[in-house]
């Protein structure tokens, strides 16, 4: 016969079982609580977002699941357009059916931006549709607002099979936000300054290390972008890392593959910021091809010009413009 100590320890012990899987009942019950909603000839995107914004439907668009922190817009198959910019305060992740399936379109070239991560606290993916441009006007694709950002351990954008084209004013600007591509297309882009495919740069109403821009791209390209100044392809202020990405045919008047501009930029550890490598060690190489610098002989590099060490892991190149690279680079790939 158990005597009460005995008795009272296996109360306890079931007990304390009891109530550990409750607790984890609950947080699992949290965690999955999510909204789904899905745009349609009625539904616009622009609504679709407005409903997962205030937690309440946006007539005609009506909602599935509990509005909760893993919200779902779905894009389905299709081509649909946005006629006003669209602006994102709650994290969502924008799913489509894929990036040559569902088409998302701008319609008016009046907008300075076609859709905005807006508040720095927020995750926002995307991933499986193409967003395109009007190639007219002054609009870049995506903005990203990362300043005041006090979690730098998540991206505030994340992109996974998406394609960005036909923008006038970058394909993603970058305003002290963390952002991550992957298996993206930045195609076609162009800016009247800097960053045709990407422009990341310091908020001014940034401070510390939340002002920091950073870009990460892995196994995708940044191609057949223009810039009128600096940066075709990409133009950083911040952290750069492509892995195992394609740079091919940008054009530019300073650097055309890549612009890093760091001294825009308070900091330390600067002389690792720029980074141009393979996402692993069976991943491809990363590649810049076919760049193209108009400016004027010696000041004109192809591939990067930056004023920190901008360090090539066994990258390769071919076909860009001479110069190539400024003294700053690290095993220029040409």
């Amino acid at each position: 016969m158990q005597d009460n100590h005995q008795r009272r320890s296996v109360d306890s012990f079931f007990c304390a079982t009891f109530v550990t899987a409750l607790l984890l009942t609950l947080a699992s019950t949290r965690t999955a609580e999510a909204a789904s909603v899905t745009v349609s000839s009625t539904c616009t995107l622009a609504k679709a977002v407005a409903t997962v914004n205030k937690a309440v439907n946006q007539s005609p668009c009506t909602h599935s699941g509990t509005f909760g922190s893993s919200d779902t817009v779905v894009v389905p198959a299709g081509t649909f357009y946005i006629g006003s910019s669209i602006d994102i305060t709650r994290s969502v992740t924008i799913h489509g059916g894929g990036k040559w399936a569902s088409f998302v379109y701008v319609n008016d070239s009046s907008l300075t931006y076609a859709i905005q991560a807006k508040s720095p606290s927020i995750v926002v993916k995307m991933d499986n549709l193409f967003l395109g441009g009007t190639n007219d006007g002054l609009m870049a694709g995506i903005y990203v607002r990362g300043a005041g950002d006090t979690n730098l351990s998540d991206y505030n954008l994340e992109l996974s099979y998406v394609v960005v084209s036909g923008f006038t004013s970058s394909g993603i600007q970058n305003a002290s936000g963390r952002i991550l591509v992957q298996n993206t297309l930045i195609y076609e882009n162009r800016a009247g300054f800097e960053g045709g495919g990407v422009q990341s740069f310091v908020d001014p109403g940034g401070t510390g290390a939340s002002a920091v821009p950073s870009f990460v791209a892995k196994n995708s390209a940044i191609s057949f972008n223009t810039a009128y100044e600096q940066g075709g392809g990409v133009y950083s202020e911040g952290k750069l890392d492509l892995r195992s990405t394609l740079l091919q045919d940008n054009q530019a008047t300073l650097g055309a593959a890549i612009y890093e501009e760091a001294t825009y930029t308070v900091g330390t550890g600067k002389n690792s910021w720029c980074n141009i490598e393979r996402d692993s060690a069976t991943s491809v190489q990363s590649e810049l091809d076919d760049n193209v610098a108009s400016g004027d002989g010696g000041y004109s590099y192809s591939i990067v010009d930056s004023d920190i060490p901008c360090s090539f892991h066994d990258s390769i190149g071919s076909g860009n413009s001479s110069p190539y690279c400024t003294a700053t680079a690290i095993n220029c790939p040409q």
